[in-house]
């Protein structure tokens, strides 16, 4: 088979319409893709358009989508997965992250399509090989995980199985660029794959840091808001670092070695929680962002992420390239 599908007007469907999975439905439509949405919850779908149709305002006043008509005239909802999946060339599964639920799900998409169409999961911890072992379409099947909410931020780890072939990791790559999105590629499976593993390095050594009593949540949260996540949000780790030292990345971890590798050593990443200790964080945070508000502060949140994304566009076209990449225009845009 050929290593790459043909994408002019891609056809994704998208299985599962939680956060997730609606979320990825705007990403793939607003790059052009035509979209069929499914759920075994027919409301969860409802639900999910809904949503869709008050995103899309809030893309077209950010700059990212010139048409809401366009963008909405591209995602269909679907009654049964059979019909979501007829004539797609990738699916892009974003269900319950219980591997058995999963198996089945996969079992069922496997045996609906044929192996030309590539089969993403967007599971956050279990390798992909835990729920695709055996079936008859494995080799088509592949991790495409993204960073929540896809619709608005960029990346996308992909990562094959022992038994994924070489053109669905091709075929997937060329898919998440062709929309504007940047692939995080990974060679091997590992639990958490990458993006998770760092988020939880760090959230580990904060609930240390709070239930050892060296510091409230509220600091938690002011360090990262006001110090480190506004160099994240345009440098990666190692830019950082590199940035951080006249002579660069070497000297940055070399000149106090010994004690670069002592820090490591005592950071506290598997930090045994308890019970008590998340209550007391959730009676912080509800605090300013009540439970029953959680969409409102979502949608909150999106717009901020969206203010911040079209700051850091201008800064990439003003000659600054901060993926490494020289900046590209969203491919298919309405």
């Amino acid at each position: 088979m050929a290593e790459t599908t043909g994408l002019d007007t891609p056809r994704v469907a998208c299985v599962g319409a939680g956060n997730i999975g609606r979320s990825w439905a705007i990403a793939y439509a607003a790059g052009g893709a035509e979209v069929r949405l499914f759920d075994v919850s027919a409301a969860a779908v409802a639900r999910a358009l809904e949503f869709i149709d008050a995103t899309a305002d809030d893309l077209v006043a950010a700059g990212r989508l010139r048409s809401k008509e366009l963008l909405l005239e591209r995602i269909r909802g679907a009654g049964t997965v059979a019909a979501a999946v007829d004539g797609v060339q990738h699916i892009q599964e974003s269900v319950s992250d219980d591997p058995a639920v999963k198996r089945r799900v996969f079992a069922e998409l496997d045996a609906l399509t044929p192996t030309s169409i590539t089969i993403g999961s967007s599971a956050g911890e279990a390798p992909v090989s835990k729920f695709t072992e055996g079936l008859p379409g494995a080799g088509r099947c592949l991790l495409v995980h993204p960073v929540n909410p896809p619709h608005i931020l960029r990346a996308v780890e992909i990562c094959p199985t022992p038994w994924t072939e070489r053109w669905a990791v091709l075929a997937c790559k060329q898919l998440v660029e062709s929309i504007g999105m940047v692939p995080i590629m990974l060679t091997r499976e590992i639990s958490g794959y990458a993006i998770n593993r760092l988020q939880y390095a760090l959230l580990g050594e904060a609930l240390h840091l709070v239930g050892e009593g060296y510091c409230e949540p509220k600091d938690i949260d002011a360090a990262i808001k006001h110090g480190l996540g506004l160099r994240w949000a345009f440098l990666g780790p190692f830019e950082t670092s590199h940035l951080n030292a006249t002579q660069g990345y070497q000297e940055y971890m070399l000149t106090d070695e010994a004690g670069a590798r002592r820090l490591m050593a005592d950071v506290r990443a598997g930090y045994q929680w308890d019970h008590a200790l998340i209550a007391r964080i959730h009676d912080y945070l509800i605090q300013t962002m009540k439970s029953e508000d959680i969409v409102q502060h979502q949608q909150q949140r999106d717009r901020r992420l969206l203010g911040l994304m079209q700051h850091l566009q201008a800064d990439t076209s003003a000659g600054v390239a901060l993926d490494g990449q020289e900046a590209k225009s969203t491919r298919g845009v309405p």
